[in-house]
């Protein structure tokens, strides 16, 4: 009985943890022992899990934006003034 409220007592603090530091896990700023805890945590628990996962697609599709690349107009403007002028 102990062992388990001392378990559920870990799990909501680990809980607590993890979401605050998602972000650090992904910038691999986390020491391995913190790195572990998160990781351990992440396995057991869908909301972290699921937090873990929607952070991860929204870094992926903001670098994703970093590398499209840059429309102008100025050079459809600069050939249609040249083929009228």
């Amino acid at each position: 009985m102990i062992r388990r409220a001392l378990a559920r007592a870990r799990f909501k603090r680990d809980h607590r943890w993890t979401g605050a530091h998602v972000s650090d896990y992904l910038d691999d700023e986390l020491r391995p022992d913190e790195r572990r805890r998160l990781e351990e945590h992440v396995h057991w628990c869908p909301e972290c899990r699921h937090l873990l996962e929607t952070m991860r697609r929204t870094v992926a599709g903001l670098m994703g934006l970093r590398t499209a690349p840059e429309t102008s107009v100025a050079p459809g403007v600069i050939d249609r003034i040249r083929r009228e002028g």
